[in-house]
Protein backbone atom coordinates (compact mmCIF):
# COMPACT_ATOMS: atom_id res chain seq x y z
CA UNK A 1 0.00 0.00 0.00
CA UNK A 2 2.82 2.38 0.85
CA UNK A 3 4.57 1.61 -2.41
CA UNK A 4 1.40 2.33 -4.41
CA UNK A 5 1.07 5.74 -2.76
CA UNK A 6 4.70 6.51 -3.48
CA UNK A 7 4.14 5.65 -7.14
CA UNK A 8 1.02 7.82 -7.29
CA UNK A 9 2.95 10.83 -6.00
CA UNK A 10 4.95 10.93 -9.20
CA UNK A 11 1.84 10.75 -11.39
CA UNK A 12 0.08 13.90 -10.23
CA UNK A 13 -2.71 14.82 -7.77
CA UNK A 14 -3.24 12.57 -4.79
CA UNK A 15 -6.42 11.60 -3.01
CA UNK A 16 -5.06 12.64 0.40
CA UNK A 17 -1.92 14.15 1.87
CA UNK A 18 -2.24 12.76 5.39
CA UNK A 19 -3.86 9.96 7.30
CA UNK A 20 -4.99 10.64 10.87
CA UNK A 21 -5.56 8.05 13.55
CA UNK A 22 -7.97 9.39 16.18
CA UNK A 23 -8.94 7.80 19.46
CA UNK A 24 -9.24 8.15 23.21
CA UNK A 25 -6.40 8.13 25.69
CA UNK A 26 -6.38 5.72 28.62
CA UNK A 27 -7.24 8.52 31.05
CA UNK A 28 -10.18 9.86 29.03
CA UNK A 29 -13.63 9.22 30.46
CA UNK A 30 -16.53 9.00 27.96
CA UNK A 31 -19.67 11.04 28.42
CA UNK A 32 -22.26 9.50 30.68
CA UNK A 33 -24.89 8.61 28.14
CA UNK A 34 -27.60 6.01 28.33
CA UNK A 35 -27.27 3.13 25.87
CA UNK A 36 -30.55 1.66 24.66
CA UNK A 37 -31.28 -1.36 22.53
CA UNK A 38 -34.42 -1.67 20.45
CA UNK A 39 -36.25 -4.93 19.60
CA UNK A 40 -33.89 -5.59 16.70
CA UNK A 41 -30.86 -5.25 18.98
CA UNK A 42 -29.77 -1.97 17.43
CA UNK A 43 -27.83 0.21 19.86
CA UNK A 44 -28.71 3.89 20.22
CA UNK A 45 -27.29 6.59 22.47
CA UNK A 46 -29.68 8.71 24.47
CA UNK A 47 -28.36 12.01 25.86
CA UNK A 48 -28.37 12.54 29.61
CA UNK A 49 -31.51 14.10 31.03
CA UNK A 50 -31.14 17.81 31.82
CA UNK A 51 -30.66 19.11 35.34
CA UNK A 52 -33.95 20.17 36.91
CA UNK A 53 -32.93 20.99 40.49
CA UNK A 54 -29.89 21.97 42.55
CA UNK A 55 -29.36 21.78 46.30
CA UNK A 56 -26.68 22.60 48.85
CA UNK A 57 -25.90 20.17 51.65
CA UNK A 58 -23.75 20.74 54.75
CA UNK A 59 -22.02 17.41 55.29
CA UNK A 60 -20.26 18.50 58.50
CA UNK A 61 -23.69 19.01 60.11
CA UNK A 62 -24.84 15.53 59.17
CA UNK A 63 -26.87 16.46 56.10
CA UNK A 64 -27.12 13.80 53.41
CA UNK A 65 -27.71 13.98 49.69
CA UNK A 66 -31.48 14.16 49.02
CA UNK A 67 -33.09 11.17 47.26
CA UNK A 68 -32.67 11.37 43.49
CA UNK A 69 -29.85 13.91 43.72
CA UNK A 70 -26.17 13.46 42.82
CA UNK A 71 -23.48 15.15 44.89
CA UNK A 72 -20.55 16.86 43.16
CA UNK A 73 -17.91 15.14 45.31
CA UNK A 74 -14.73 15.91 43.40
CA UNK A 75 -13.24 18.27 40.84
CA UNK A 76 -12.13 17.12 37.36
CA UNK A 77 -8.61 16.38 38.66
CA UNK A 78 -9.82 14.53 41.75
CA UNK A 79 -9.66 17.27 44.40
CA UNK A 80 -12.47 17.68 46.92
CA UNK A 81 -15.33 19.73 45.47
CA UNK A 82 -16.21 21.21 48.85
CA UNK A 83 -17.57 24.72 48.18
CA UNK A 84 -16.17 26.14 51.41
CA UNK A 85 -12.71 24.67 50.87
CA UNK A 86 -10.83 27.85 51.73
CA UNK A 87 -12.08 27.98 55.29
CA UNK A 88 -10.40 25.71 57.85
CA UNK A 89 -13.17 26.21 60.38
CA UNK A 90 -16.09 26.55 58.01
CA UNK A 91 -18.71 23.88 57.36
CA UNK A 92 -18.23 21.25 54.65
CA UNK A 93 -20.64 22.34 51.93
CA UNK A 94 -21.34 20.45 48.71
CA UNK A 95 -23.44 21.13 45.63
CA UNK A 96 -25.97 18.51 44.49
CA UNK A 97 -28.09 18.25 41.37
CA UNK A 98 -31.02 16.22 40.09
CA UNK A 99 -31.75 15.16 36.52
CA UNK A 100 -35.14 14.54 35.02
CA UNK A 101 -37.73 15.26 32.38
CA UNK A 102 -40.66 15.72 34.74
CA UNK A 103 -40.34 19.52 34.92
CA UNK A 104 -38.74 22.33 32.92
CA UNK A 105 -34.93 22.14 33.10
CA UNK A 106 -32.55 24.72 34.52
CA UNK A 107 -31.13 27.05 31.90
CA UNK A 108 -28.60 28.88 34.04
CA UNK A 109 -26.64 28.57 37.28
CA UNK A 110 -25.07 31.49 39.07
CA UNK A 111 -23.60 32.85 42.26
CA UNK A 112 -25.03 35.78 44.21
CA UNK A 113 -22.96 37.98 46.51
CA UNK A 114 -25.90 39.07 48.64
CA UNK A 115 -24.15 42.07 50.23
CA UNK A 116 -23.40 43.80 46.93
CA UNK A 117 -25.68 42.43 44.19
CA UNK A 118 -29.33 42.16 43.34
CA UNK A 119 -30.91 38.98 42.06
CA UNK A 120 -31.30 39.00 38.28
CA UNK A 121 -34.86 38.87 36.91
CA UNK A 122 -36.13 35.34 36.48
CA UNK A 123 -33.53 33.85 38.84
CA UNK A 124 -34.16 32.01 42.09
CA UNK A 125 -31.93 31.52 45.14
CA UNK A 126 -31.11 28.23 46.84
CA UNK A 127 -31.82 29.78 50.26
CA UNK A 128 -31.98 26.70 52.46
CA UNK A 129 -30.54 23.21 52.58
CA UNK A 130 -32.88 20.19 52.37
CA UNK A 131 -33.04 20.12 56.19
CA UNK A 132 -33.94 23.82 56.42
CA UNK A 133 -30.58 25.35 57.34
CA UNK A 134 -29.37 28.54 55.58
CA UNK A 135 -27.66 27.61 52.31
CA UNK A 136 -25.03 30.34 52.62
CA UNK A 137 -21.89 28.88 51.03
CA UNK A 138 -19.59 31.54 52.47
CA UNK A 139 -17.73 31.04 55.73
CA UNK A 140 -18.92 34.54 56.70
CA UNK A 141 -22.39 35.21 58.06
CA UNK A 142 -22.15 38.91 57.20
CA UNK A 143 -21.15 38.39 53.55
CA UNK A 144 -23.48 35.67 52.38
CA UNK A 145 -23.03 33.86 49.07
CA UNK A 146 -25.81 31.81 47.48
CA UNK A 147 -26.20 29.55 44.45
CA UNK A 148 -28.82 30.85 42.01
CA UNK A 149 -30.63 29.24 39.11
CA UNK A 150 -33.01 30.10 36.29
CA UNK A 151 -35.61 27.62 35.07
CA UNK A 152 -36.96 27.29 31.54
CA UNK A 153 -40.61 28.26 31.02
CA UNK A 154 -43.09 25.40 30.87
CA UNK A 155 -43.70 26.07 27.20
CA UNK A 156 -40.02 25.49 26.37
CA UNK A 157 -39.29 21.95 25.14
CA UNK A 158 -36.63 19.79 26.81
CA UNK A 159 -34.65 19.85 23.59
CA UNK A 160 -33.91 23.55 24.13
CA UNK A 161 -30.75 24.90 25.73
CA UNK A 162 -30.46 23.53 29.27
CA UNK A 163 -27.91 22.83 31.97
CA UNK A 164 -26.80 19.21 31.54
CA UNK A 165 -23.74 19.04 33.78
CA UNK A 166 -22.16 20.81 36.72
CA UNK A 167 -18.66 20.67 38.13
CA UNK A 168 -16.55 22.53 40.69
CA UNK A 169 -12.96 23.52 39.98
CA UNK A 170 -10.11 24.98 42.03
CA UNK A 171 -8.27 27.47 39.78
CA UNK A 172 -5.53 27.91 42.39
CA UNK A 173 -4.54 24.29 41.74
CA UNK A 174 -4.36 24.84 37.99
CA UNK A 175 -7.78 23.44 37.17
CA UNK A 176 -9.72 24.74 34.19
CA UNK A 177 -13.30 24.02 33.15
CA UNK A 178 -13.85 20.97 30.95
CA UNK A 179 -14.53 21.44 27.25
CA UNK A 180 -17.98 22.97 26.47
CA UNK A 181 -18.53 24.12 30.07
CA UNK A 182 -19.61 27.73 30.63
CA UNK A 183 -17.75 29.56 33.37
CA UNK A 184 -19.48 31.22 36.30
CA UNK A 185 -16.68 33.64 37.00
CA UNK A 186 -17.16 34.17 40.72
CA UNK A 187 -15.14 32.86 43.63
CA UNK A 188 -16.71 30.59 46.22
CA UNK A 189 -13.90 31.13 48.67
CA UNK A 190 -11.18 29.18 46.80
CA UNK A 191 -13.46 27.34 44.39
CA UNK A 192 -15.55 28.21 41.40
CA UNK A 193 -18.75 26.64 40.15
CA UNK A 194 -19.00 25.82 36.49
CA UNK A 195 -22.13 24.85 34.65
CA UNK A 196 -22.41 23.13 31.32
CA UNK A 197 -25.02 24.59 29.02
CA UNK A 198 -25.76 22.23 26.13
CA UNK A 199 -28.61 21.50 23.84
CA UNK A 200 -30.25 18.39 25.29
Amino acid sequence: MVREWEMMEDKGPRVADYFVVAGLTDSFKPLEEDLHFDDAGTKSVKPKAPITDVAVVIRSLGEEVPPGFTCVESTPSGLSAELNGASLRGPQIFLCYKRGRDKPPLTDLGVLYEWKEKLKPGCHIVQTTPSGRPANISSSSSQRIYITYRRAPKSQPHTSLAVTDVCVIVPGKGETPPHTFCKVDKNLNSSMVRSSCKVS
